[in-house]
């Protein structure tokens, strides 16, 4: 299937509905949140909206070997979103990561954001 891309303005509920329809299937979501100085709020706040999710984040301030961790539970599938900021552009494959939201994506280029829509869809 090719990539569906929607443009929307930030709607909770919209977002909370695609994530929910893509963790029932199975998948695994990339959440873009590119503030580190918020990323955890934004974490908390889908805890509790998807409190069964498992939720992990990354940002690339942190340590590489937590880093490296949280990859791995990625592409184990013990990590059903990962809240990130850009820097899944350059990331490894994740076949099973089908959904991908970017928040304020008018704050990113063009390129940018073809770059992050390039991580998902890859099986």
């Amino acid at each position: 299937h090719p990539i569906q891309t929607y443009v929307i303005e930030h709607n909770e509920g919209v977002i909370l509905q695609a994530i929910s329809k893509e963790l029932r299937r199975g998948g695994q979501v990339y959440y873009i949140h590119n503030r580190i100085d918020t990323i955890l709020r934004t974490v908390n706040k889908l805890q509790s909206s998807l409190p069964d999710a498992r939720i992990g984040y990354a940002h690339g301030q942190m340590e590489e070997k937590d880093l490296s961790e949280i990859w791995r539970q990625v592409v184990e599938h013990e990590i059903d979103i990962l809240v990130c900021t850009t820097l899944i552009e350059t990331g490894i494959d994740v076949p099973n990561v089908n959904t991908l939201i970017i928040e304020d994506a008018d704050r990113l280029g063009l390129s940018q954001l073809h770059q992050l829509r390039g991580r998902v869809g890859r099986s």
